[in-house]
């Protein structure tokens, strides 16, 4: 049995019946069995591991603020003029089609126009919209649609896509990828691989599930015959092989797919911001350690507003909180991650933002440099708690 509606065996129903019971507390509307049957199948019916991947996936939507990130993330103009990939059309089964001419994305511009925190929001909102192209399939088409089809293309690939940064902040999306969007990839064609692929894949293997990998398709020269054996022709771009153009012709169709390209220097930040970097505190963070602000919140809803620059190297940067009690303990007991830890490419772009404090308590800012143990970080900072 395949798992899924309509193809379930009588303990698979019961796995998905108790499932349904077990996470009663977060169900919301959208939650179908269509959808519930993603994270059985991710965790092969295990429900006690469905139902930690499912609540995991819960706290980082929350965290993150996922579900209004469509109306109050406002997308950098670099990313959707320079990050390649774009939804098109469908394959021969109605399922979604991707398609990412990835060799062409300008890699080294990217990272010192925007933060690495806004390409993974980025990626979120294109994530968010593949699955409701799912729903809205499934409801066109009278039927589940549940995959996406992924083109990857990756003529003019080449080492400045491999660097250390670059590789860091793919696993970090591959990670969130794996975690919170499961059985989503149908299938993964990878068109034109150089001959540095296999080093390509050995460093972003470890982020990746058996099940993807087993998804994956590295095409050889006959690749345009292939994709025409997933696509039809006229839903096919012209300059892979296919048929379609946008409406004036365009055999790329970038009406819907971006196709990157150098990105001018004019979108850069500049080293040295100093309207803001005058005004902030200069330390060093010493290699293997790790340097935490605290701040006292004493009435919910303050907000706690950060900026910070790094000299050279990216560093950590997250923030937690711990309830007032009697025996609160020492420091780091029984905190809470309310901005996930995550690397920042603060040496080339400042790192701004804000968190609402829904909750009074020990707020505890930290920037993390233990992962470096022979490179120490001189940074420049700015927290403000702004008090309703």
């Amino acid at each position: 049995m395949s798992g899924r509606v309509g193809n379930l065996s009588p303990q698979q129903q019961e796995a998905l019946d108790k499932f349904r019971i077990n996470i009663k507390d977060v169900l919301q509307p959208h939650m179908d069995d269509i959808f519930l049957l993603k994270w059985l199948r991710a965790r092969s019916f295990n429900l006690a591991k469905a139902e930690e991947m499912l609540r995991l996936n819960q706290e980082f939507r929350k965290k993150l603020n996922v579900d209004n990130l469509k109306k109050e993330f406002k997308v950098p103009e670099v990313l959707s003029k320079y990050f390649t990939g774009g939804l098109f059309s469908w394959d021969k089964e109605g399922c979604p089609v991707f398609y990412d001419p990835f060799g062409l994305l300008d890699v080294k511009g990217m990272l010192q126009s925007v933060q690495c925190s806004d390409i993974i929001k980025f990626k979120l909102l294109i994530l968010e919209e593949i699955w409701e192209e799912f729903r809205a399939q499934s409801e066109k088409l009278g039927r589940p649609v549940e995959g996406l089809t992924l083109v990857i293309d990756l003529d003019q690939f080449g080492m400045r896509h491999m660097s250390k940064q670059v590789l860091a902040s793919s696993g970090q999306i591959l990670k969130i990828f794996e975690a919170n969007y499961p059985e989503t990839l149908k299938a993964a064609m990878i068109i034109r691989a150089p001959r540095l692929f296999p080093v390509l894949y050995s460093l972003v293997r470890p982020f990746l599930s058996e099940d993807t990998k087993s998804k994956l398709y590295v095409c050889g020269n006959d690749w345009k015959e292939l994709l025409l054996q997933k696509i039809d022709a006229h839903y096919l771009p012209a300059y892979w092989g296919g048929t379609a153009t946008d409406a004036d012709g365009d055999p790329k169709c970038r009406s819907k797919i971006c196709f990157g390209g150098s990105i001018p220097k004019s979108y850069y930040s500049t080293s040295d911001e100093t309207s803001v970097t005058g005004n902030l505190t200069t330390v060093t963070v010493q290699s293997g350690s790790c340097l935490t602000l605290e701040y006292d919140v004493l009435v919910p809803n303050c907000i706690i507003r950060w900026q910070f620059k790094s000299d050279h190297h990216d560093i950590k940067f997250g923030v937690y909180m711990r309830k007032r009690t009697k025996n609160s303990g020492k420091q780091g007991e029984g905190l809470k991650e309310v901005v996930p830890s995550e690397k920042h490419n603060s040496h080339k772009v400042l790192a701004e933002g804000e968190v609402l404090c829904t909750e009074a308590g020990l707020y505890v800012v930290k920037f993390d440099n233990s992962y470096s143990w022979m490179t120490s970080k001189k940074l420049r900072y700015n927290i403000e708690l702004i008090i309703p």
